[in-house]
């Protein structure tokens, strides 16, 4: 009888190496077919070829656009870890206002804050300039304001700022009066596709990435994030970063 192929095993660091080469082939092979749905779905939207004259249709189009969107915010999100586990991630610095990368981050719940009637209070220098990879910093920023927009209640306020530390670093406060996280559960919420169990959190979308990638981004720049949090009473997420460039600074 003919010798079988046994199946090939892998130790603990090969199937950690295979599972991130699958994780960063698969992310990059999703998203070629998902940039030209968004892409056609751009075009629908913007009427390029004639009018779409059955509002039904010009609302599913949007609907297909933030899909597509969100979607692929979460590809680029497991990407971004596989990459950066292997050690592979590159920052590409430079200054820019800190405002500036607030307010593009603001941009992405305008249309929550709107409809859940959750106001802003922002104390944030015009003239704080920071040395940052803008875009990873932006999507950092991004993933603790919409946390804090999410967990939120209707009608409440959100509030962001940022100060110069000793030791040369920046902090950034975003602040929230929303359902909060207990104290044992704060360390999960870094985990990667970690959803916390809990009644109240479970009526929220997410993919578990936000978190995870907005330390990982901070921790390229040799920053970190920070959670303080009661249940009930609010959580503050600050994201700090060690260098920074003031304007007018010697």
């Amino acid at each position: 009888m003919p010798n079988q192929a046994r199946p090939r095993r892998y130790g603990t660091a090969g199937l950690d190496r295979a599972k991130q080469s699958f994780l960063a082939a698969m992310s990059h092979e999703l998203r070629t077919p998902l940039n030209a749905v968004i892409g056609f779905a751009e075009i629908m939207d913007a009427q390029v070829l004639g009018p779409i004259t059955v509002p039904e249709y010009r609302e599913y189009i949007r609907d297909i656009l933030d899909s597509g969107r969100h979607l692929l915010r979460i590809i680029d999100g497991v990407l971004d870890i596989t990459v950066a586990e292997n050690g592979e991630l590159v920052l590409s610095k430079r200054e820019v206002p800190l405002r500036s990368l607030i307010d593009d981050a603001l941009a992405e719940t305008g249309a929550l804050r709107t409809a859940r009637g959750i106001a802003l209070k922002v104390n944030v220098a015009d003239d704080l300039i920071v040395q940052v990879d803008a875009e990873k910093i932006r999507r950092a920023l991004a993933a603790l304001i919409s946390n804090a927009v999410k967990f939120s209640p209707d009608g409440s306020t959100v509030r962001i700022g940022a100060a110069m530390a000793a030791n040369h670093l920046v902090t950034i406060a975003v602040e929230d009066s929303g359902i909060g996280i207990a104290r044992l559960a704060l360390g999960r919420v870094f985990l990667p596709f970690v959803q916390l169990e809990d009644k109240l959190s479970r009526r929220f979308d997410g993919s578990g990435l936000g978190l995870p990638l907005a330390r990982l981004f901070a921790e390229l720049h040799g920053g970190t994030v920070e959670l303080a949090s009661s249940p009930g009473v609010g959580t503050t997420a600050t994201l700090v970063l060690p260098a920074y460039a003031a304007a007018g600074a010697a």
